[in-house]
């Protein structure tokens, strides 16, 4: 394993397990449908990052970063969707999970909601800019410029998204239990409503940072 690799694992492994847009969309669906549907989520958000990595390192990432305009636009597309997904949130009907066992049961029952969650994941990860600053602003460092560049940018996005996998499993596994404590009284209710809040405020969050970024460059 050659020093630079070395580093961009541990730069990589610092940077996902620091929570973000993906992560707390993982630990809400997580705590409503468990960490086992949760498997196809993370799958999503992997596979999202992979594209979005893919686009970074081909060159398109630098002429998107370079867009103040440009860039904006894909941060208010995902502050919409995540606003959305509030309102999508707040407005369905309050889920009585009852005991765990039944509520695992009810998810085996949905053979389409794996599919929901994945592409679900995939449009959030693809509408979360972060990623194309990080490919494009920090991997590059990474690539040894005596070694073929497609091989490394292959090699780099196809561990960076298998990391991205596993934690966020791992945080999925962790919010499941909630499900345990929000499983009785007022639990589910005052899960949707706290979910739809969260949602809210992580899309005013991406709604001030592109509302910032353009300010910044007038």
């Amino acid at each position: 394993m050659s020093h630079l690799f070395a580093l961009f694992l541990v730069t990589s492994i610092a940077n996902i397990v620091t929570p973000g847009l993906g992560v707390a969309i993982i630990v809400l669906m997580a705590a409503e449908y468990g960490w086992r549907k949760m498997f196809w989520g993370s799958l999503g958000i992997a596979v999202g990052i992979a594209v979005l990595f893919t686009i970074a390192l081909s060159g398109v990432g630098v002429v998107i970063a370079a867009s103040p305009a440009l860039f904006a636009l894909i941060k208010l597309a995902g502050a919409l969707y995540i606003f959305f997904m509030a309102w999508q949130t707040w407005r369905k009907p309050v889920v009585n999970f009852g005991h765990l066992e039944d509520a695992h049961a009810a998810e085996g029952a949905k053979p389409d909601l794996g599919r929901g969650l994945f592409w679900k994941c995939v449009v959030i990860s693809l509408t979360n800019p972060q990623p194309i600053v990080f490919g494009v602003s920090v991997l590059p460092q990474f690539i040894d410029p005596a070694k073929p560049y497609v091989e490394q940018a292959a090699l780099m996005i196809v561990v960076y998204s298998a990391i991205v996998f596993v934690a966020m499993e791992l945080y999925a596994m962790a919010a499941s239990r909630a499900r345990v404590f929000l499983a009785k009284g007022r639990g589910p209710l005052i899960m949707k409503r706290v979910s739809a809040a969260v949602f809210v405020l992580i899309g005013l969050a991406v709604l001030y940072s592109t509302v910032s970024g353009l300010l910044a460059t007038q």
